[in-house]
């Protein structure tokens, strides 16, 4: 794995940090950059977060696990798990390279063990745990009642008609003539509680730390959790 080999700079010719290819490419491909060697290259624009940079972004990051040292088969970790920055407003997608450190297979899948324990976590705190269940089940019911409702028990249609009543907050009658159903995802529901980004990002970088005890992860990457976010 390679990444953090080509220097960025500023449109004055400040050094801002060092970013991977698929990140360089992203500026020259919106013509945002130039190229200025065979490596590196400058913006062509006044970076809004020029003045934020701290000293992390200014590493030139080795490709080595960042918990146990390897440099043996690498992968990239994404701290704040995609399925959520993707619901983030974008001046919090904008810092995402920050949240991106390099494990090993191993070290990556052992973490991911307590990220899907908090994971599951915050879903059971919204209440949202069995979310595509109770949904498939609902259509399952709504289906059974409109198409097959002579073939069932009087016992068995009232349990449905109780849960589709219960499930959707509206009368039954109403309930069997809507057919479009759909299947919101469960992360999607989840982020419409999250209104404090920043406690959120936070709590991933600190879960991080505290679950993996990271013994080749810069300092400067812990300094900066509560500096870029400051005020």
């Amino acid at each position: 794995m390679h990444y953090g080999n080509h220097k960025m700079l500023s449109i004055d010719d400040k050094f801002l940090s060092h970013v991977d290819t698929k990140r360089m490419n992203w500026y020259l491909d919106r013509d945002l950059a130039v190229m200025i060697n065979d490596k590196d290259f400058k913006l062509t624009f006044k970076s809004k977060g020029d003045a934020e940079r701290g000293k992390y972004y200014k590493l030139e990051l080795e490709s080595r696990c960042v918990v146990c040292g390897s440099d043996e088969n690498l992968t990239k970790h994404h701290v704040v798990p995609l399925q959520y920055r993707k619901y983030f407003p974008i001046e919090y997608k904008s810092k995402s390279s920050f949240d991106v450190l390099c494990l090993c297979a191993n070290c990556h899948n052992e973490y991911e063990l307590y990220a899907d324990k908090l994971k599951s976590e915050l879903l059971a705190k919204y209440n949202l745990t069995n979310h595509n269940k109770k949904l498939i089940k609902a259509k399952t019911f709504h289906h059974t009642l409109n198409h097959h409702s002579e073939h069932i028990s009087d016992d068995r249609r009232g349990k449905m008609v109780e849960f589709l009543e219960d499930y959707f907050d509206t009368p039954i009658e109403e309930i069997l003539l809507n057919d479009d159903f759909e299947l919101e995802p469960t992360t999607s529901l989840f982020m419409k509680n999250i209104t404090d980004y920043k406690s959120f990002i936070i709590m991933w970088r600190k879960h991080f730390i505290e679950n993996t005890a990271p013994e080749f992860l810069p300092q400067e990457w812990e300094d900066e959790i509560n500096l870029i976010f400051k005020g």
